[in-house]
């Protein structure tokens, strides 16, 4: 019965999401002219199915009890995180569909909610959106066979690194607020992936409940770390690999996926070869941590090209000119694409005269990541409310960073707010979206 119904779940998603691409490269391979069909992706398919799965298995394993089909029903399409995830897990779901909060809950479910919404909507609107202005026009030119200088390729690898963080992360803060509104607390799914200092800790703190469902479904399932240490390298190549086709029917995919699973691969390879010393002190021991973290930083980015590119030539290009040192110029016809797109540039620029338009984007670009690195995330910011289940344990910011009802934060939120509603564009796009 469990076979029967993991297979079904795989089925659908195979044949929804993975028929083009199967038809495609088959017509390559084996020369044929067959039609491509167009399927289109039911919404939300990749996450409920994910959610289905996994509360099989545990029912096969007895770790989930008995519950009402309707409880079931909303687990499966709780609408908050049903397109992007968070990937929810039925214990923590099921007994909070199960209690009533009380009426004195209300006021603070409002004003945690509506907090977290307004953080996310920052995030997502006004750095995601204007980041993916920078980084956009250089891929398209990549993709057409444009050639990027050295200064050309980092902007636009640099950007990505910072739209799909602050993508992602808005949307799961628009999630966990919203569902807040309702007394429901989701999981955390970010935790500051960018101060990773190792691939390992990266997977831990970025997209967790993928990394949770990967692991504990399929990573598990193939044998773990129980057979062996070539079988349990063997076995986080062919979860990564699974991962990133999951995320969409396309080889850049896959090949993300494989680089993130090398990436473990030399990383738990590393812990072993040489075992952590926490002997190190000073100066030392500021520069191991330094020098893990700008390499971490370096191998995820070098990954997000890939991620990002619609070919692997134009993921080639791009790396080739993030190592060639024929040309560091920028295109002036491109820092006047990027201001045609976003009027707010100009109105930046007026207020920062001394600035040319080149180096407001630059400033822009390097504010923005700077937040990703330095500034507390939500999780800190809102923990003396607990915004969500929490999963892993992190670093907890002092009290001066957590936010608390009352007149300047209010005020710091509405500010955060209209600033997004006024940047708000009809043609913007969550990236997870697609997946």
């Amino acid at each position: 019965v469990l076979t029967c119904g993991v297979a079904f779940n795989l089925g659908l998603l195979a044949y929804f999401k993975y028929t083009g691409f199967f038809v495609e490269n088959l017509n390559a391979l084996a020369n044929l002219l067959l039609p491509i069909p167009e399927v289109t992706l039911p919404l939300a398919i990749s996450f409920f199915t994910f959610q289905q799965i996994a509360y099989l298995v545990d029912v096969h394993r007895g770790e989930a009890k008995e519950y009402s089909f309707l409880h079931y029903c909303l687990f499966v399409t709780f609408f908050p995180q049903l397109v992007a995830g968070p990937i929810v897990h039925h214990r923590e779901m099921m007994p909070q569909f199960e209690n009533n909060p009380s009426k004195s809950a209300w006021t603070e479910n409002l004003q945690v909610g509506v907090t977290i919404i307004c953080l996310g909507l920052f995030k997502k609107v006004v750095l995601a959106d204007n980041l993916a202005l920078l980084s956009d026009p250089l891929f398209a030119r990549a993709e057409t066979g444009g050639t990027l200088s050295f200064a050309e390729a980092w902007i636009a690898v640099a950007a990505f690194t910072g739209q799909i963080y602050f993508d992602f992360s808005g949307y799961t803060d628009i999630a966990i607020g919203s569902a807040r509104l309702f007394g429901i607390r989701l999981p955390e799914n970010f935790f500051s992936p960018y101060k990773s200092t190792s691939i390992i800790e990266f997977w831990r703190r970025w997209h967790i409940t993928l990394s949770r469902f990967l692991r504990d479904y399929l990573y598990i399932s193939l044998g773990g770390n129980r057979k062996g240490r070539v079988k349990r390298y063997r076995n986080l190549l062919l979860t990564m690999l699974l991962g990133g086709l999951w995320h969409g029917a396309h080889w850049n995919f896959v090949i993300w996926g494989a680089l993130h699973g090398l990436y473990l691969v030399v990383n738990h390879l590393w812990r072993h070869v040489f075992p952590a010393n926490d002997d190190h002190t000073g100066l030392r021991r500021h520069v191991s941590f330094v020098a893990s973290w700008a390499v971490t930083l370096l191998a995820v980015m070098v990954a997000w090209v890939f991620f990002r590119a619609q070919s692997t030539d134009a993921a080639f290009a791009i790396l080739a000119s993030m190592v060639s040192t024929d040309s560091f110029a920028i295109d002036p016809q491109y820092v006047a694409q990027v201001y045609a797109l976003q009027p707010g540039f100009e109105l930046l620029g007026r207020l920062t005269p001394v600035l040319s338009q080149q180096a407001l984007l630059l400033t822009f670009l390097g504010l923005s990541l700077l937040l990703s690195f330095l500034a507390p995330n939500t999780q800190q910011f809102m923990s003396g409310f607990k915004p969500a289940l929490v999963i892993t344990r992190w670093e907890k910011p002092t009290s001066r960073w957590q936010w608390r009802p009352g007149a300047m934060y209010a005020s710091l939120i509405a500010v955060l707010a209209l600033v997004s509603l006024l940047a708000m564009d009809s043609n913007s796009e969550f990236i997870y979206f697609q997946f």
